[in-house]
């Protein structure tokens, strides 16, 4: 018995090891891997500290990292002041050693503190390439071959330099050397970037913060309360604004239209919100300005939450105090309350029908008449045009009575106040407590 469950045991682990081997196979491909090292980092901790050393990677991954994303090229890893990235063309990776070379000499150029020289290895071959990771001899080689060089050396193995324009690149052979682990000398290449085209012209060096998944998933996070907040202030406050402007309602060609924007904005906030995912999804940096304002918006949030909340349940004591009116609206306000509500033409249900409107629309009410007992608003539709809704709709045989407006002035009181001025301290503090994450 115990030798058959071996005999399985056996043959679950074959099976096992041959779909792990498939699965290796299937990601063997060509790439060119590059690898970057900061000339003499090690001194630079023991001299300087931890601190100014982690601003020196720091510096060195905001010349590094943009350069690299540019030339469509993929950062694998970083070792300490070391970066590993992957390419699918020989070319790509070629153009990106220059340019990071380029780029640093730019920086030394630009700030005369700023010493850093960096050497970089760069070999073409077969490797392992997963989702996160690259495996093989060709990282292995990259690596040898980068260790040879000295700052401000590119160093290019003869399998990446066969599929280059050595000429165009300025290629000279440097020599052949043994490296430890392989039985055969490898032909080196060195290439005279000084006398290159300007590859790093084409990247753009900004103040661009690292935008890694976690901070993703949070920022898509505080922007989604954000848009969420903004959708409530507009139902809130900003449409009774506009609607009660007549300088702003003049300044549109259909002004129903702008006041009419509320059955609409879910499927605009969640299109919003869909596209926030697709764009934050797709890059890797973000200027920190946006994350400033995105974490504002969040804590403007949170503040006006908190406090409109606390002025609602205590509303009972404080009443006198929370409630008192600020300021009203010049106009009077009629709001759908009844989905597909008629607008007439002339206060008649037979008249013809200006349009259907939604639950949730606001109309400015122009005019009020009392018609065989039905209550007409007249309402302002757009351009010089005006129609008649119906505030309640009479019972009739087996349907009961029905309301279909209401028609109310907007006040603004202390407690919407308050309430601002809460988010306006959270918005404060969310801008203000935004901190700029290292490379």
């Amino acid at each position: 018995m115990p030798a058959k469950k071996n005999k399985k045991a056996a043959s679950e682990t074959r099976s096992f090891l041959k779909g792990v081997i498939r699965q290796i196979k299937g990601s063997r491909k060509p790439v060119t891997i590059l690898f970057t090292d900061v000339e003499g980092s090690t001194s630079y901790w023991d001299r300087h500290g931890d601190i100014k050393g982690r601003l020196m990677i720091d510096q060195h991954n905001r010349v590094v990292f943009p350069v690299i994303r540019n030339y469509k090229g993929r950062i694998i890893k970083t070792i300490g002041d070391a970066v590993m990235a992957s390419f699918r063309d020989p070319e790509n990776a070629m153009k990106a050693a220059i340019a990071i070379q380029q780029g640093l000499e730019q920086k030394r150029k630009e700030d005369r503190s700023f010493r850093m020289h960096v050497r970089i290895g760069v070999h073409t071959g077969q490797a392992i390439v997963e989702r996160s990771d690259v495996y093989g001899d060709a990282v292995n080689v990259a690596a040898r071959i980068e260790s040879r060089g000295k700052g401000g050396d590119i160093l290019v193995s003869h399998g990446t330099a066969s599929q280059l324009n050595k000429v165009a690149y300025h290629l000279k052979k440097k020599g052949s050397f043994s490296f430890k682990g392989k039985k055969n000398p490898l032909t080196v290449y060195q290439c005279n970037w000084h006398d290159s085209a300007k590859f790093v012209d084409t990247v753009q060096f900004t103040s661009f913060l690292p935008f890694a998944t976690q901070q993703k998933v949070e920022l898509l996070m505080h922007t989604a309360v954000t848009i969420g907040l903004l959708y409530f202030l507009y139902i809130k406050y900003l449409r009774y604004v506009v609607a009660d402007s007549e300088r702003l309602l003049f300044l549109t060609l259909d002004p129903a239209t702008l006041l009419n924007i509320h059955p609409v904005a879910p499927v605009v906030l969640i299109l919003a919100v869909a596209l926030a995912i697709q764009f934050f999804g797709g890059i890797h940096t973000i200027p920190g300005w946006i994350v400033r304002l995105v974490k504002g918006g969040f804590g403007f949030s949170i503040g006006f939450a908190v406090v409109y909340l606390l002025t609602m349940t205590f509303s009972g004591s404080l009443e006198q105090e929370v409630s008192r009116v600020i300021s009203r609206s010049d106009h009077l306000f009629v709001e759908v309350v009844s989905n597909n509500t008629a607008v007439y033409a002339r206060p008649d249900s037979d008249a013809d029908v200006l349009r259907h409107t939604s639950s949730g629309n606001l109309l400015l009410l122009a005019d009020v008449k009392h018609i065989k007992g039905i209550t007409w608003n007249k309402v302002f539709v757009g351009g010089s045009r005006y129609g008649w809704v119906e505030r309640v709709l009479p019972p009739r045989i087996g349907v009961p009575e029905k309301r279909l407006t209401l028609a109310y002035k907007y006040y603004f009181r202390y407690q919407d106040l308050y309430a601002l001025i809460g988010g306006l301290i959270g918005f404060l503090w969310g801008y203000l407590n935004f901190r700029v994450r290292p490379f």
